[in-house]
């Protein structure tokens, strides 16, 4: 819980830098769009992260490597790591603090057209 919390308030102190550069003055309209960027930015980079481990993409990487291989070659091609391999993390704290960010943009937007 410790963790998620620190990557959260670094995610803040992130956004409100780059208002800072970008926009040389915080409002609450900048907020909402820089955090929605960034929010949706890692929540898609989680959905990603997800879709591959879950083994989506296997079947199509593997017969693809199966295809466009030379026969000679194919030994190694079948010790090859599939995608889903790859990923040795869970992608659900990538996915809870993009969403606490968005949800932190429409907390603004709230606020903002309140």
């Amino acid at each position: 819980m410790k963790k998620k919390i620190i990557y959260f308030l670094s995610a803040q102190i992130i956004i409100f830098l780059l208002i800072l550069l970008i926009y040389k003055h915080i409002d609450l309209e900048t907020y909402a769009n820089i955090s929605f960027y960034i929010g949706g930015g890692i929540t898609f980079l989680g959905l990603v992260t997800y879709v591959v481990s879950g083994g989506f993409f296997d079947l199509y990487v593997s017969s693809s490597r199966k295809f466009f291989t030379r026969k000679h070659l194919r030994d190694e091609i079948e010790n090859m790591r599939l995608p889903s391999e790859v990923f040795s993390f869970s992608p659900k704290p990538i996915l809870a603090l993009g969403l606490s960010i968005l949800a932190c943009t429409c907390i603004a937007l709230f606020f903002y057209y309140g």
